[in-house]
């Protein structure tokens, strides 16, 4: 948890050295559902981000989840993560991205909660609608510093101002 509190407080002071000058279109929030599949668990969820596009070919995000219900005494406590993302705009209105960064996860499970730290990459796609709104879909591989490993897809809106 000390590693996730350092790598955001470097993340937050990196997002504020940015000018004053910079666009304000750069900065976009998002949210949605997402589905995890952790060993053979599947839980739902719902997920914020909040995200500063430094390039158009480059952005930082952080974003965390919740659970929305429990898979047979399984429940999402709580689902955090820090990334690096390389966009690859295809058209004014298309993008692909790549993600890499760090996460940590706390489940909850009949016999007690279970904290996991570690390295989370990913793909994934946004549409947009109009220049102020888009769709994104991504895929999140969460690689834990312990046995547990998940797969998360998601879902969600995304708002740039």
């Amino acid at each position: 948890m000390k590693k996730f509190a350092l790598a955001t407080a470097v993340a937050v002071a990196a997002m504020m050295s940015v000018p004053v000058s910079a666009h304000a279109q750069n900065w976009y929030a998002g949210a949605g559902y997402t589905n995890f599949d952790a060993n053979g668990a599947d839980i739902d969820a719902v997920t914020g981000r909040l995200g500063y596009r430094v390039s158009p070919n480059f952005a930082v995000e952080g974003e965390a989840s919740t659970g929305l219900g429990d898979d047979d005494g399984i429940d999402l406590n709580h689902n955090a993560g820090l990334y690096a993302v390389g966009v690859l705009p295809l058209s004014e209105r298309f993008d692909l991205h790549a993600r890499v960064g760090y996460q940590t996860t706390e489940v909850g499970t009949p016999i007690g909660d279970f904290d996991d730290d570690g390295i989370a990459y990913g793909a994934g796609a946004t549409w947009r609608v109009t220049p102020g709104f888009g769709i994104r879909g991504d895929w999140t591989r969460l690689e834990g510093d312990g046995e547990t490993e998940a797969d998360a897809l998601s879902i969600g809106g995304v708002v740039n101002f």
